[in-house]
């Protein structure tokens, strides 16, 4: 019995040091942006749709529209939220696999 809870603190470690937050440039990664967009950078990206980026009150002022309009130009994606719901994904499976976690 003790075993058990001992992997399950053990478990528990590792996913919170897998948690957090991520950067831009975490998520948006160069592996992700060539593997999904026309870009190599995020700062790429923004910086073709005409998006000044550098705070969280710029991104929280980014028009929605204008940011899904480029996402269906020069993406796989449809909308900037499916493109950040991949993008959070994928680094989440990137950290879970550093912590020696088997995740496909």
């Amino acid at each position: 019995m003790n075993s058990i809870k001992k992997q399950l603190k053990e478990l528990e470690k590792k996913l919170k040091k897998a948690d957090g937050y991520a950067s831009f440039n975490e998520l948006f990664n160069k592996d992700f942006m060539r593997k999904y967009t026309d870009f190599s950078s995020i700062e790429e990206f923004f910086k073709f749709g005409g998006f000044e980026v550098n705070t969280q009150e710029d991104y929280n002022n980014l028009s929605q529209e204008e940011l899904d309009k480029v996402v269906r130009e020069k993406t796989k994606f449809k909308t900037w939220e499916e493109m950040l719901h991949c993008a959070g994904k994928e680094e989440m499976v990137r950290r879970l696999r550093k912590q020696g976690f088997d995740v496909k």
